[in-house]
């Protein structure tokens, strides 16, 4: 005779192992699922990485909103859009699949023709050189041409001034393209600087509206800013170095970086831009200033500093040379392009490009106009996969990737 214990142990025995194998069969399915949507998931993320090569492939009609498109006939709809985002443009591709999405926003720029060293208005004085300034590529300059110069105590000591071919530049610099852009703000995307925590970073994908943050003080400090910010004050703003700023907009009269600082910005002022020495401002990175010929204007960079990607100054050509300039001190750096429709003292190098209305020297004795002391020009030293351009009529059409967001 079988004891009720026994049957309760050997009920009690078939329920685990009944649960166990359900669990087992549950676990399983799930496992399944899991591995399908995965799947999905990655076929999603590649189909669209293709989407992006697609529309970048398109050249300038992908600059806009596209309609939807299955790349692949396999249900995944991709669409694009893009907007400015101060002198570069943001493509955002979104895919989708059933219920689930996926979105990838890049920096893109355009690629371009081969690119001068130098463009030089013709101003109907020769450009002279002094020192060991050099330009090394091809080079448009004002039909008297290229000379040794003088200045007192120094000559030229150079070996050669030009390395590449020499073309006659016409009284005005190339049609430069649209300008700055700040994109519109919107009033609930708008906060002052002082009210948020310190240390704490602040992050804005590019996929959303534009960040506002204003600044009631002159000065920003311990700030960690990244994405789709737009930095605004009413006056001027010093950057100290503590900062880490990415991919950010600074917007204000006057912007001056301190020494030391290291960031990926793009700035607009009025007024003046300063970068301290030893400042860099890395790739992808823009200056930009659009002056009144009543201001005297000036994009300063000091002794070792350095700005990867574009540096523009704009408004009234002409004017008093040296009123409006950019300035590159000794030992500083532009790597990319220059774009000015003022006056350029040139004493350090611009890795690219250089476009200018005039040059402006001066010294302890006396100011000369259209001469360059020790600096230089190499756009043979520019990375091809450099993209981007100021210029109208320097582009092949298509796009490529400057960085990823």
């Amino acid at each position: 005779m079988i004891r009720a214990s026994s049957i309760y142990y050997a009920i009690l025995i078939c329920v685990v192992v009944g649960i166990c194998c359900s669990a087992l069969l549950l676990i399983s399915q799930y496992s399944n699922l899991f591995a399908l949507q995965m799947e999905m998931r990655t076929e999603l993320l590649a189909n669209n990485r293709s989407a992006i090569n697609y529309f970048l492939a398109k050249g300038p009609t992908s600059i806009g909103d596209s309609d939807d498109i299955d790349l692949f006939d396999n249900g995944i709809v991709s669409r694009a859009t893009t907007h400015p985002w101060g002198l570069y443009h943001v493509l955002q591709v979104r895919s989708t699949l059933k219920q689930d999405t996926v979105s990838r926003s890049v920096l893109i720029g355009q690629k371009y023709k081969k690119r001068p060293a130098l463009y030089l208005a013709d101003s109907e004085k020769p450009l002279q050189m002094v020192g060991k300034a050099k330009i090394i590529g091809d080079a448009y300059v004002p039909q008297k041409g290229i000379k040794k110069g003088y200045i007192t105590s120094q000559s030229f000591s150079s070996f050669t001034f030009l390395e590449g071919a020499q073309w006659h530049a016409t009284h005005k610099l190339p049609k430069p393209k649209a300008g700055f852009v700040v994109p519109a703000r919107l009033t609930d995307t708008v906060a002052f600087v002082e009210e948020l925590k310190k240390g704490e970073k602040v992050y804005n994908a590019f996929g959303n509206a534009p960040l506002y943050l204003n600044l009631r003080e002159n000065e920003l400090l311990g700030r960690e800013l990244e994405g789709k910010v737009v930095l605004k004050a009413r006056d001027s703003i010093f950057i100290h170095r503590d900062n880490r700023l990415e991919d950010i907009v600074i917007h204000a009269p006057i912007v001056v970086f301190q020494k030391g600082f290291v960031g990926s910005v793009q700035v607009t002022a009025s007024q003046k831009i300063i970068l301290q020495e030893g400042a860099v401002l890395e790739y992808p990175s823009s200056l930009y200033l659009n002056f009144e010929e009543s201001e005297e204007s000036l994009i300063y960079l000091e002794s070792g500093s350095k700005v990867l990607g574009k540096v523009a100054l704009v408004g009234t050509v002409g004017g008093k040379p040296g009123i409006n300039r950019i300035t590159i001190g000794k030992d500083a750096e532009v790597i990319g392009e220059v774009y000015c429709e003022g006056s350029t003292a040139l004493k350090g190098q611009v890795i690219g490009s250089l476009f200018t209305h005039d040059f402006y020297l001066k010294t302890e004795a006396s100011s000369y106009e259209n001469y360059i002391e020790d600096g230089r020009v190499d756009q043979k030293a520019l990375d091809p996969g450099f993209l981007g351009t100021m210029i109208d009529d320097n582009i092949i059409g298509s796009y490529g990737i400057i960085k990823k967001l």
